[in-house]
């Protein structure tokens, strides 16, 4: 299997892995569980959907992300279990966006964890709701639990980009949205026993959104990074922080690491993250020269251009709306 890279001639590694199909048929893309260490799988989703992950632990299959829809949730769900003999004692989110929360309803039968900031986000953005549940139908809260809270500011109404998110949360699966929040949160760290080594759930600040975890795996080497890794296509920056993003990037590269499970894309390495640091490097830096020469944020728009990732799918479509977010991050000090 080889890992996809960013910029100009990057390589990477393969990464050893042991593919397992699950209910595929023939011309359909669907998502693959790839077995990642003892014990340890990565669930990779269709043409760049959001990832998820499963460890077995000292008291049954603990599911990292729960898929962007309850129908992928449950197929997620099912292969994990039908490949590891063993039921999902518990799900962790590794934030609050839908593409990794909406199948939290197929989970409903066990706690699920999350960071605070995950819960007391959502209930900022929804109100307070029993049980933890609530309807999503209003495209707005779809848009600003997908993108970040400033995704109508990035698209407003009648913006090019616009049909691109109607068309993405339209459909079945999206017509309503069941959302279970988490039943059970904590603050900077929680340790949950393996069955080959602990796994660490830690929360090291914002970064991609606020509530983002890194799940690490030390004595195996593998670490669950959500979607402060994104792999193959250029990222949605939203309502980052971009700083706190970078940051927690160069703490990742630090660890000790051979396999690394990002929230959208293959499995990578640590080359990939690196990659995908300078990435983010690259958009702040861009604009913080146009900014300390005085530029606006439409020239920014209209004139900054990153040719090193212009073959990465969502470059033209998305970098427009990141450099607006860029701007306005940086504007704020």
């Amino acid at each position: 299997m080889a890992c996809a890279a960013y910029g100009p001639g990057a390589t990477a590694d393969p990464t050893p892995s042991a593919r397992v199909p699950f209910n595929s048929y023939s011309g359909m893309p669907m998502p693959s569980l790839e077995k990642i260490g003892s014990g340890a799988y990565a669930w990779i989703g269709a043409n760049g959907d959001s990832n998820a992950g499963a460890v077995l632990t000292t008291n049954g299959l603990l599911a990292i992300d729960a898929q962007q829809s309850e129908r992928l949730g449950r197929r997620f769900r099912a292969a994990i279990e039908a490949e590891t003999g063993q039921p999902t004692a518990r799900l962790i989110n590794t934030h609050f966006h839908l593409d990794h929360t909406a199948g939290n309803v197929a989970f409903a039968d066990i706690p699920i964890t999350a960071h605070e900031k995950t819960l007391q986000l959502i209930k900022a953005y929804l109100g307070p709701a029993e049980g933890n549940r609530w309807l999503v139908t209003e495209l707005d809260d779809k848009l600003l639990l997908f993108f970040g809270s400033n995704a109508r500011e990035l698209v407003p109404p009648g913006d090019p980009l616009e049909p691109w998110f109607l068309q993405r949360l339209t459909g079945p699966d999206y017509g309503s949205i069941d959302l279970l929040g988490p039943s059970d949160t904590f603050g900077d760290r929680m340790i949950i026993e393996g069955a080959d080594g602990a796994l660490h759930a830690d929360y090291w600040g914002p970064a991609h959104c606020d509530g983002d975890l890194i799940l690490h795996l030390p004595r195996q080497k593998i670490v669950f990074l959500g979607d402060l890794l994104f792999v193959g296509r250029f990222p949605w920056l939203g309502d980052c922080d971009l700083n706190g993003w970078i940051s927690r990037l160069d703490r990742v590269l630090a660890l000790d690491i051979d396999v690394v499970v990002p929230g959208h894309g293959g499995l990578s390495t640590l080359k990939e993250v690196a990659n995908f640091r300078d990435l983010l490097g690259a958009l702040r830096g861009a604009v913080s020269s146009a900014l300390a020469s005085g530029k606006s944020e439409e020239a920014i728009v209209r004139e900054i251009a990153l040719p090193q990732y212009a073959a990465m799918p969502r470059y033209r479509e998305w970098l427009p709306a990141n450099l607006r977010a860029v701007y306005r991050y940086l504007k704020r000090g």
